[in-house]
Parts: C-alpha cells; structure tokens; sequence
C-alpha cells in the first residue's frame, strides 16, 4: 500500500504540495519576522530578545517548528522505495527554493555566523592570526559589536579559518555581502552532503535513496541551522560523509584524509577515524599491506595538517583546547559537574567529569570500531560511526548545543529505518527548543539563576525524553538479540 493512500503517478504531486507547504510555513513563520532587512543587520538580535514578554511570538516560534516537523515525517513518508524523477524533483526543487528563502533569515538561533565573519577578517583583511588574536583587538572593524565572543580567539580549525577568509576576501567590507557569502559558502557544503548520502544509498540501497536524503535534507533543524544561523557544521558533516564514501568505495586513505580535513574545522571526525582505518586494514590481504597502508594514510594526513596549521603556527595552544575542557552547558556532564561542584570545587569537579567523559567516549569508539571490524557489511561503518555521535552527543558531550544535531543525522539519514533513525530524529526536534527552555523557562524574567540550579534543570529538560527513548531502544535490542542467540542455539531459525 502507497503511503498517504496515493497511487504512484500522484505521488510527485503530493510530495510536492508537502515541499510547497514547508516552504509556507518557514516565509510566514520565521522569515517574514525575522529577515535581514525587518530586523536591519542590528547586532545580537537572539529569538530569546525578539520573543521575551511576547507569548504570541513564542507561539508562534513554537507552532512553526510543530508544523515544519509534521510536514517533515509525511514527507519521509511519501518518498518509500524506489522513486521516478518526478520524485527527486519534487523534493529538490522546493528543497532549493527553501534554503534560497532562508538564507535572508537574521541567525537569531546565536550570533557564530558573526564571530565566524570577524574572525574571517582578521585573517583577510588585517592579515592577523584568529587563534592569537581575538575581535577586540581589531576595535574599528564594523564586525565588532556583532560578536558573542569577542575576547576569545578561533574555535575552529586552520581548514575552517582558511575557508572563512577565503569568504571574506570575496565579500569585502559589506555587512550584508559577508552575511550572504557565509550562509552561501555553508550551502555548498549541504547540498554537497545531499548529493553524497543520495550517492551512497543509490549505489547501495536505491530503494532508500529518496527516503534517505529527504530525512537529511528536508530536517527542519538541519535548515534552519545551515541556510537560517549559518553555523559550520555542515561543512565538518561533508567532510564525515565524503570519508565514508570513500570508504564504501576502498578507497581507504581518501577516507583518512577527508576525517582529518574534517577534524580541522572541529575535531569530532577524530572520533569516526579508528573506524576508517580499521576498515582500511581489515580489506589488506597481508601485513605488509596493512603496513604500507598504515604508513601511507599516516603521512598524507600528517602533511595535510603541517600544511594546514603552518600559516597559523606560533606555539602554545593555538585552537584553544585549554579553554574548551572548561566549557559545560546543556548535558548529561553539565549536569553531574554542577552538582559535584558544590562539594568538591569547580577545578576538581571539572577534571573528574571530564576524564569519566574522557573514558567512556574512548570506550565507545573502540567497541564500535572493534564491532565494525568484525561485521562484514557495508552498513558497518556507517552505523558504527552514527552510534559513536549519538552516544557522545546523548552521554558525554561536555557543551551542547542544538546545530550539533545535524553530524549524527547525516549518517542515520543512510541507515535502514531503525533506532538510529528515530533517536537522531527526536533528538532534532528536542534541541530546536532549547531558547525557549532556556529563556522562558530557566531564565525568568531576564535574571540568569544560579549555574548549578541552571544545568542541572536545562539537560534534563531539553534531552530527557531522548534519553529514555535510548534506554528504551537499548532495552528491545538486547532482548531481540537474546532471543536471537537462544534461536540460533536450539536450532530455531529467525522469522
């Protein structure tokens, strides 16, 4: 049976009119109040000053995303199985004009497009270092005020700070031209990422392809992210995928090379890349093979990152790790060091937290890779990687924040429908509300309460019904997968 109750030759119109009523929904309900020319490039404008004290903008915020993700789930609906063209255009043409749409939006989801734009002109326009020196240093640039962040230096890596002032460069010294050029340069990179998760599945399971890229592309968090905040993310995520392709493809130290890329705008594909090499020497014959491999792969990714970093390098901790293992906000961690802070300080209570995060990340990326390594199936590496970001992201992840989202989706986009899927998916739609949970909830009446009372509320709040759905999920597979084992040993064959 057809989903929606369509027969095959309607269905293009139907996932049409699905694509035109989201593309509705996001002019009446996020751009026609907050676009770049109703709000005037003023600085810092959030969706928590826009909506404080007004409960019918908050509604309406929150109706916006209720109808956005409703209309998100007919459509992955719609696109089961194998697909016409009509299909594929119906999805993407409506997917192009949304995204043309939201790129007018003002970044009211958080200032970064702005740090990331002054950042880019310290490098291109003043010819100095963004992981030396910050935007305060550089008072008169027309960018400072816009800043979030402006005593600290880069949080991202030489890759990142490379393409940003390539972007700059382009975009001179117009505030809108910069604005544009940024979410621009972050366009490429998802249309990108459409094209390989469409690649991957059209090559592995066409049957999935649409389903697949509908669920990465069409994910209301996933646009309003990259086309409305112009966060980076997406390009770390093209990065992620482009290695898995290769990998799908043996093409072993290509897949090396593109996570290390990626670890150089943030260092999370670090985590993925035990998986990459694990592949690599499981699909050696020999061990020399696995050697030569092992050397090969090792030097390209060592002189992409001498070439990366030189231009940058002066010494000391350049991409700010230092400062980054003192940040917590919005998870599981947050929460345990806040309250592990009012007995033992916040130095020690930092350090404990950390290194049990530390630990169990570390745990989890070697059993999946130790689990990919032993399946024989192309799935396996993408499903190990998806697993290692849905724990850290869920469990260990020091400082969350919602566009995080949008690297574990990526990959459950190009697995079969399962929990993967369904976690990636839930946990999308609880991160897009963290303003209003922050700032109508946490916050009241615009004094920020105590940290320790702060964390301990907001993670739960925001991520415990992922959570439980995790445990859930969790629950079901061993069972299935007991039952299983017990099957197989009294010789009663799966159904």
């Amino acid at each position: 049976m057809l989903p929606l109750g369509f027969r095959a030759p309607r269905r293009w119109l139907a996932l049409l009119a699905l694509c035109s009523a989201s593309l509705i929904v996001y002019w009446l309900g996020l751009l026609l109040p907050y676009n770049l020319f109703v709000l005037q490039l003023r600085p810092l404008r959030s969706i928590a000053l826009l909506t404080r004290g007004d409960p019918v903008a908050q509604v309406r915020f929150v109706l916006t995303f209720a109808a956005l993700s409703g209309l998100y789930y007919l459509m992955w609906k719609l696109c089961r199985g194998r697909q016409p063209k009509a299909m594929w255009i119906a999805l993407i043409a409506p997917l192009l004009a949304a995204n043309l749409t939201l790129i007018w939006l003002y970044p009211v989801g958080a200032a970064d497009l702005f740090d990331n734009i002054a950042r880019g002109r310290i490098t291109a326009q003043y010819g100095g270092n963004p992981f030396y020196e910050t935007p305060n240093d550089f008072r008169r640039d027309i960018f400072r005020y816009y800043v979030a962040w402006p005593h600290s230096t880069s949080a991202y890596g030489p890759l990142w700070e490379l393409l940003a002032a390539g972007t700059s460069r382009i975009a001179g010294d117009g505030k809108l031209a910069n604005v544009l050029g940024f979410k621009a340069l972050g366009l490429i990179f998802y249309f990108g990422s459409i094209a390989l998760v469409a690649g991957i599945l059209q090559r592995h399971a066409p049957e999935r392809a649409l389903q697949g890229a509908c669920l990465f592309a069409w994910n209301p968090l996933v646009i309003y992210e990259t086309a409305g905040n112009g966060h980076n993310d997406i390009v770390m995520v093209f990065c992620i995928l482009l290695g898995l392709y290769a990998v799908l493809g043996k093409r072993f130290t290509l897949a090396t090379l593109a996570l290390t890329a990626g670890a150089l705008i943030k260092f999370i594909p670090l985590l993925l890349l035990p998986v990459a090499v694990a592949a690599g020497l499981r699909a050696q014959r020999t061990r020399g093979q696995r050697l030569r491999f092992a050397l090969s792969a090792g030097l390209v990714c060592v002189a992409l990152i001498v070439a990366l970093s030189a231009p940058f390098w002066r010494g000391g901790d350049p991409f700010g790790l230092e400062r980054r293992e003192r940040m917590f906000t919005t998870s599981l961690p947050a929460a345990l060091q806040a309250r592990l802070e009012l007995r033992l300080g916040t130095e020690a209570s930092q350090q404990i937290v950390r290194s049990a995060s530390l630990f169990a990340t570390g745990l989890v990326v070697v059993f999946q890779t130790w689990r990919a390594w032993r399946e024989n199936d192309w799935l396996a590496p993408i499903r190990a990687s998806a697993f290692i970001l849905l724990f850290y992201l869920l469990f260990t992840c020091l400082w969350f924040q919602p566009w995080y989202v949008i690297w574990p989706l990526a990959l459950a986009a190009i697995l079969p429908e399962g929990a993967a899927g369904r976690i990636a998916v839930l946990l999308s739609y609880a991160a897009v509300w963290k303003p209003i949970v922050f700032n109508d909830i946490i916050v009241r009446e615009g004094s920020l309460p105590p940290r320790v009372w702060r964390e301990t509320l907001l993670g739960p709040i925001l991520l415990g019904l992922v959570w439980l759905y995790a445990a859930y999920a969790s629950f079901i597979s061993a069972l299935n997968s007991k039952r299983s084992n017990r099957n197989q040993e009294s010789g009663i064959p799966n159904l």
